[in-house]
């Protein structure tokens, strides 16, 4: 793992997040023996992509993000990514074919606002 790695992982993290949605173009597809997701190899178009995406239109998830940029999340546009991807078999995706992918929606708890005065 490089040093730029180490620093500014979680940064990536975070703006992957707040960009919420992404595309890539996909290379190459295969399922390794034993796993139940399937390893998706792209290029990253648009936006970004990072774990516990959703699929828009497929029942997919992301589980696993890794490229040159780190693991978690990417938002080079261009870069070449690993995707593992659960839910979905190898037959759902084709080469060539863009996969749009969105943040998964996690209800937030509901905090007071203002202050609490105990008398």
């Amino acid at each position: 793992m490089s040093l730029i790695t180490m620093t500014f992982a979680k940064s990536e993290s975070k703006i992957a997040n707040s960009i919420g949605q992404g595309k890539i173009k996909v290379l190459k597809t295969d399922k390794f023996y034993g796993d139940d997701g399937i390893c998706v190899i792209g290029k990253l178009i648009e936006g970004a992509v990072s774990k516990h995406m959703n699929i828009c239109g497929k029942s997919g998830q992301v589980t696993t993000v890794e490229s040159k940029y780190g693991d978690h999340s990417c938002t080079h546009q261009g870069a070449q990514v690993l995707l593992m991807i659960d839910g979905l078999e190898k037959e759902d995706l084709s080469v060539g074919e863009e996969i749009s992918f969105e943040m998964e929606k996690i209800a937030q708890p509901i905090r007071p606002r203002g202050k609490l005065i105990i008398a």
